[in-house]
């Protein structure tokens, strides 16, 4: 028994020792004002309150940012990072925000450990030393009783507060204590001091010894500073990785600027070039000259926008990784152990959070524009002037001269040379076709330019503002002669114009989804990879997934949608061009109750088919309500419109699937399992017709399960189960039937005429469905 109280003697002793360091320590620490200030009001903080992301703001002031920037769905954003925060609700009441304890406590430090001298303040002034007995809570002084008895006596002082110096110490003592006090404890007999007193980590509690062995002794228990000093250990790994982020981050945006300048630069020299170009030929080309110059501003502001963008993005996520370094940071230099438990997780689950999220470092697209002058001529004003052109260029950080695992976030491309197959293609030999060369794309060092072929849409645009008599009676082929349509009749689908067989490679995949872009090449995504073929099947390229992402739709005609889960009914959806380069079209969050079909239109407006959708009541809050809807969602991530039952007054979506958009005659059709139909819908979200099982008619489908588009607007509708491909015109009309023995895994149309079944035995079968 002499042994132990010797040794918890000695152990009280060292934690008192080992707290009375740490406290030195830290009052030697000059406290940085930014650190005490509220970035809102620039005050020092009253109430201090932190978001998720861990910048600390004033109660008072946070609640006025709340109350003016809560959007519909209850988010409001940082006013620092600008990360989305959706406080936690009581019965409807958002809950208050956490309290920053480390701001709190050093905002109003502990009163100095030497105890106070306790003197009469008039007597100490006189020359006498007399003890003060009594104390003035307004002057903050001790006072002698006669001092005491004639203080409040005087006209300024008569409303002054009187209190003995019992009370004063009591009452000092309850407000240090309540300081002190961040972690909850287990009972009033627990002292820190205690030989035994721990820090249960299963229960977030501290203990006393008997409630150790009585309660706690099956939990995981330590003691508070070893814990403390274990957070402080393990925190310095992810802090690091932050510092890299944010240094990589740093140097992309250095790029970024540069890149912004350069095409500014190039963007005024083009102008000038173009103006120069124009004095020399005559007052015919001065309305060319504008259009020139319009289709440059054009150009180059899409790709200053996209400038912008990205480096907004950039700053915001900079400034969130700040803020959780500073916190983290102050928490480690300023916090107590009781602070650092209490925070550990918080900080630890912010950390990972930026951590697994992309840096946005990825390489940006930037296109060279240059005006192409050919030789100059009488014949036409068009070739007299020139016309714009426009190549590629990437934007990334010096910091990737090498690969690294940085490199595996980023789109390794496989680009081949060769016949792809359609008219696109300007091979003068067929004789001299290259080879089939793969390049790999690890990490761009520079910034590279690329000159890209001459655009179609160039010498469209140019050749409509020609009013010359040449260009008034040209007719195009496109307009195809409705009259090959008009027999109505059913047929059975045999006799392939000819037949392809995917590379055995892809058919050991699991193929998600097949489509056919405008040039005719076959879109296969997998699990792993998406693989471009040209017409023939033979690969032309590939474009690997990055890490985390999977494809969870391909439309008919190409377009590759991926998505990440992000919990809480919340999704990370990327969306593919369907010209096989891996250019993203829409990179967004999205909130939706389930995703049955992905794709999106030319412009980047997002299509989602689901079977629940939100609905928001004044009592509950948000919920789910059932029913087939189909969302729209605008370039920026916000929802632009969702059609449901309500907006038809009838049962018409009950699970939609697959979607089909006719970018030339601004329609999206959807197919509809559910309630076994196909519904066309305008641009303003109106129906313009449905088909399939109506009411009190003969059954025509037990899907439909696929659709789509041709060329001339025609919509081809595949029922699976029935072995079933409709052909229906633009106004819903059925024109043509054809039945197939085999289960297609996909049906769609070529440039070319062709109508395409790829089956599940990795075959691709073209057929005349015209004639």
């Amino acid at each position: 028994m002499e042994f132990a109280g010797k040794f918890a003697l000695l152990w009280a002793m060292k934690v008192k020792t080992r707290c009375a360091s740490m406290d030195t320590e830290q009052s030697e620490l000059v406290i940085p004002r930014q650190l005490l200030c509220c970035k809102l009001c620039d005050e020092e903080f009253t109430k201090p309150c932190y978001l998720p992301c861990l910048h600390t703001f004033c109660q008072e002031c946070i609640d006025e940012h709340r109350l003016s920037s809560t959007d519909k769905e209850g988010y409001f954003p940082c006013p620092t990072c600008m990360t989305e925060v959706n406080p936690e609700e009581d019965d409807g009441v958002p809950r208050n925000l956490p309290e920053n304890i480390l701001a709190r406590r050093l905002s109003i430090p502990a009163n100095d450990p030497i105890k106070r001298e306790t003197l009469c303040f008039y007597c100490k002034n006189a020359g006498n030393f007399v003890e003060g007995k009594t104390h003035c809570v307004d002057c903050n002084e001790f006072l002698c009783k006669p001092c005491a008895d004639s203080h409040t006596t005087q006209e300024d002082f008569s409303d002054h507060h009187l209190q003995s110096d019992e009370d004063y110490n009591a009452e000092k003592t309850t407000s240090t204590s309540s300081q002190s006090q961040v972690i909850p404890v287990c009972c009033e007999a627990y002292d820190p001091l205690d030989f035994g007193a721990m820090y249960c980590v299963d229960c977030d509690i501290s203990v006393c010894a008997d409630c150790h062995v009585n309660k706690h002794g099956e939990h995981r228990c330590a003691e508070l500073m070893a814990i403390a000093q274990h957070f402080e250990t393990k925190i310095k790994e992810p802090l690091q990785e932050l510092d890299n982020d944010s240094e990589h981050i740093s140097k992309f945006l250095v790029n970024l600027n540069a890149t912004e300048h350069n095409l500014l630069e190039q963007k005024d020299s083009l102008k000038h070039h173009v103006k120069e170009r124009t004095k020399q030929l005559c007052s015919l080309i001065k309305d060319y000259e504008k259009l020139l110059l319009d289709d440059i501003e054009r150009r180059f502001d899409d790709q200053i926008e996209d400038i912008k963008t990205r480096r907004l993005d950039l700053k915001m996520h900079l400034e969130a990784i700040k803020g959780v370094k500073d916190f983290t940071e102050n928490l480690i230099t300023y916090g107590s152990y009781e602070e650092k438990v209490l925070l550990r997780k918080k900080v630890g689950y912010r950390i990972r959070e930026l951590c697994e999220e992309s840096l946005g470092t990825d390489p940006i697209e930037i296109l060279s524009v240059k005006l192409v002058e050919p030789n100059v001529t009488g014949d036409s004003i068009c070739d007299m002037f020139g016309t714009i052109q426009t190549g590629e260029q990437s934007v990334t950080s010096e910091s990737e001269h090498t690969v690294d695992d940085l490199t595996s976030q980023h789109f390794q491309r496989y680009h081949s040379f060769g016949d792809s197959g359609h008219g696109s293609d300007t091979m003068d030999h067929a004789e001299n076709e290259p080879e089939l060369v793969e390049i790999f794309e690890k990490a761009p060092i520079d910034l590279q330019r690329q000159d890209s072929k001459q655009d179609s849409s160039d010498t469209d645009m140019l050749s409509s503002s020609n009013s010359s008599d040449k260009m008034k009676n040209v007719k195009f082929k496109e307009h195809v002669d409705q009259n090959e349509f008009e027999n109505d009749n059913v047929f059975n689908l045999e006799n392939p114009k000819r037949e392809v067989t995917l590379p055995a490679p892809i058919q050991k995949e699991c193929i998600k989804g097949i489509g056919i872009n405008e040039k005719g090449d076959i879109i296969v995504g997998t699990t792993t990879t998406v693989h471009v073929l040209e017409k023939r099947g033979i690969v032309r390229g590939q474009v690997p997934l990055e890490n985390g992402w999977n494809i969870h739709s391909v439309s008919s005609d190409g377009k590759v949608s991926m998505t990440v889960p992000r919990g809480d009914n919340r999704f990370k959806v990327r969306v593919l061009k369907n010209d096989g380069t891996g250019h993203i079209m829409s990179d967004f969050h999205v909130e939706s109750f389930g995703l049955n079909f992905v794709t999106a239109d030319q412009s980047g407006t997002l299509i989602i088919t689901s079977n629940r959708y939100a609905q928001i009541h004044k009592n509950h809050g948000k919920s789910a309500k059932s029913g087939g809807n189909i969302a729209f969602y605008g370039s920026d991530g916000h929802l632009i419109r969702r059609i449901t039952n309500e907006d038809f007054h009838a049962n018409l979506l009950e699970k939609p699937q697959m979607v089909a958009v006719d970018e030339k005659r601004n329609k999206t059709y959807v197919a509809d399992p559910g309630s076994h139909r196909v519904i066309a819908l305008n641009a303003n979200g109106e129906l313009v017709f449905e088909y399939g099982n109506i009411d009190d008619q003969e059954e025509i489908y037990q899907g439909p399960d696929l659709i789509s588009i041709d060329k001339y607007g025609n919509i081809i509708v595949t029922d699976k189960r029935e072995g079933r491909i409709d052909i229906l015109g633009t106004k819903g009309n059925l024109k043509k039937s054809f039945f197939t023995d085999d289960i297609p895994r996909f049906v769609g149309a070529t440039p070319d005429k062709f109508l395409v079944t790829a089956m599940p035995d990795g075959s691709m079968k073209f057929y005349d469905y015209l004639g």
